[in-house]
């Protein structure tokens, strides 16, 4: 299971068993009446890579709706039948038509999931994965043509009612909707990242931290029940991520900590794409990736900016930082690596502090000047001090600017803090 990049490749494998039209419309049936999620999502999934399915709706010599109702009740028939146009449309690559036939799926599944019991949220992860891949490929279509995006802000409005049915469902927790609640959040986490609505994350997370969500999102069986680890693991490092938004680099060091161990061995994709965020919060931590971590996963380009943090070597950071500016704001990750500034900064001035003879807790902001000089790095005096301000004001160091005399002066217990007890205080 691809936990962080899904795609329909997951169910493109052929079934002799649902070759056509009415063998999807009887497996659909069956399912329903043995209340088999699995079977149901199975029907669903593996039908787009059905290339003799593909054909039989292409040709338009079906009654689909004749179909879907003889052998199903309302609002399944509705719902199967949208899912067929679904398919067709995707199949003639008419994004738009796709998605809006996806979306009134999604619709008529949720008014009799509203009222069901849990056996058919395999279903509802099946469709609401194909509401976003829809959503995706419709607003390409719509930027093509010069229009505004807005169909992935529609799916997560439908997605947001099947989250509400999942959050809020009272059923006794080993048979609950609660357990499904996550694949749904996660869903809304993909694309709210897509389209740069973040705050409408922390909604979701509240939810999940409530006092009526099942205390299991470490892996735990509660009530014979425990949450799926691809589940957990795309929850945790969408959590990460946004508590690295929040600067709660303790919260997402734990985060996404727990992602990349958890990820299976097998996915190297996801548990690199894990590395990307991990390893600059852990540097702005003072934890540093060994090279040959970074090596296995492809991740070489961080080993001489850790380098640079970790001794404090300005002109190298500076030097890398712009190398690999274009990487870093692709990824994301842009604000995090030049806040590690700070810490080179706190690392230097840690170093000059380290080789005075007499330990004394008095600098000479001079003395900063030259050796910043002597290492490449031109600054006035004015401005070591703002760095200096602002690195006590962060608290990477306890101590006071005096500014008449030139001085800094820091405490005489710890004057430069472990950076992990910095930000767990915070």
């Amino acid at each position: 299971l691809s936990l962080l990049n899904f795609t329909m490749q997951r169910g493109a494998r052929s079934d002799s068993n649902l070759a056509t039209v009415q063998a999807v419309t009887q497996a659909v049936a069956q399912a329903i009446r043995d209340q088999n999620g699995k079977q149901f999502a199975h029907a669903l999934r593996l039908d787009l890579g059905n290339l003799t399915l593909l054909t039989q709706l292409s040709s338009g010599r079906l009654n689909l709706q004749t179909i879907c109702g003889a052998a199903l009740e309302e609002p399944y028939d509705e719902m199967l039948l949208e899912h067929f146009e679904f398919l067709r449309a995707t199949h003639r690559g008419e994004a738009l038509e796709a998605y809006s036939h996806c979306e009134r799926a999604c619709s008529c599944f949720q008014a009799v999931f509203e009222k069901d019991t849990s056996w058919s949220l395999p279903v509802l992860h099946a469709l609401n994965l194909s509401l976003r891949l829809a959503a995706i490929k419709a607003d390409r279509a719509l930027a093509a043509k010069g229009e505004k995006e807005s169909k992935q802000q529609e799916a997560a409005r439908v997605l947001q009612r099947a989250f509400q049915y999942t959050i809020t469902d009272r059923s006794a927790l080993p048979s609950s909707k609660k357990w499904g609640s996550l694949g749904v959040i996660n869903t809304l986490f993909k694309i709210y990242f897509s389209i740069n609505n973040l705050r409408l994350c922390q909604n979701l997370i509240r939810a999940v931290e409530g006092p009526a969500f099942p205390k299991a999102l470490d892996g735990q069986v509660v009530e014979g029940r425990k949450f799926a680890v691809a589940d957990l693991v795309t929850y945790k490092y969408f959590v990460g991520r946004l508590s690295l938004l929040n600067s709660q680099f303790a919260r997402a060091e734990r985060e996404l900590a727990y992602a990349f161990d958890h990820c299976p061995k097998r996915s190297f994709k996801n548990k690199r794409l894990v590395l990307r965020y991990l390893v600059p919060v852990r540097m702005a931590l003072g934890v540093f990736a060994a090279s040959r971590l970074l090596k296995k996963y492809n991740l070489e380009y961080w080993a001489p900016i850790c380098k640079a943090v970790h001794k404090g070597d300005i002109a190298a950071f500076e030097g890398e930082l712009s190398q690999h500016q274009q990487l870093f704001i692709r990824h994301g990750s842009y604000l995090l690596v030049e806040r590690s500034k700070m810490i080179a900064y706190r690392n230097f001035f840690r170093r000059v502090h380290d080789l005075q003879r007499e330990k004394t807790t008095r600098l000479d902001i001079k003395v900063f000047k030259r050796c910043l000089n002597k290492v490449g790095v031109e600054m006035d005096t004015d401005e070591i001090e703002c760095v200096l301000a602002n690195l006590i004001y962060s608290g990477y160091i306890k101590g006071y600017i005096s500014h008449q005399h030139g001085k800094l002066v820091v405490s005489k217990g710890t004057a430069f803090p472990p950076l992990r007890d910095i930000f767990a205080e915070s």
